[in-house]
């Protein structure tokens, strides 16, 4: 009886943690393989920028290019492991659970990289761009606590 528990528990947090990383690729933009691998692009492209900027965002992004694909690879190396895992007919919690944490280490990297290169990016924009970021950024947040509201978690 324990045993399944301990399955279940394994399950439940395998499936929960595909639901985040559904939604955390979704709030990526999975425009995965432009610009570096991130969907940053796409936000910034909204900020009409002028030429210079698009240079120098380019120019930021083309120097980090290798190692958001480098982290990328290694994310679906791990989220492959764990499926894998979790998907056997008997799956080890042991073993799901430190999939699980080395996917979540490693999307926690993407995230930390990603921050940074917002940090490179942030001072060339103009005080109008930044506030107009801030505002889409807190945007999509609500519409991402929105989504998981409407419609909760997993096996409901």
């Amino acid at each position: 009886m324990k045993k399944l528990a301990i399955r279940n528990s394994a399950l439940a947090v395998a499936l929960m943690f595909t639901l985040g990383v559904t939604l955390a690729s979704a709030q990526d933009g999975s425009g995965h393989h432009k610009m570096g691998g991130f969907g940053m692009m796409r936000g910034l492209s909204r900020l009409n920028l002028t030429d210079a900027q698009k240079n120098d965002v380019r120019q930021i992004m083309d120097a980090k290019k290798a190692t958001f694909e480098s982290l990328h690879q290694q994310a679906r190396a791990n989220w492959d492991a764990l499926q894998t895992v979790s998907e056997s007919s008997s799956p080890e919690p042991a073993a799901v659970g430190a999939a699980f944490l080395k996917l979540k280490a490693s999307r926690h990297a993407l995230q930390t990289e990603r921050e940074s290169v917002m940090q490179q990016i942030r001072p060339i924009l103009t005080t109008d761009q930044k506030n107009q970021l801030d505002t889409m950024k807190q945007e999509h947040q609500q519409r991402l606590q929105e989504r998981m509201e409407t419609d909760g978690p997993p096996g409901r």
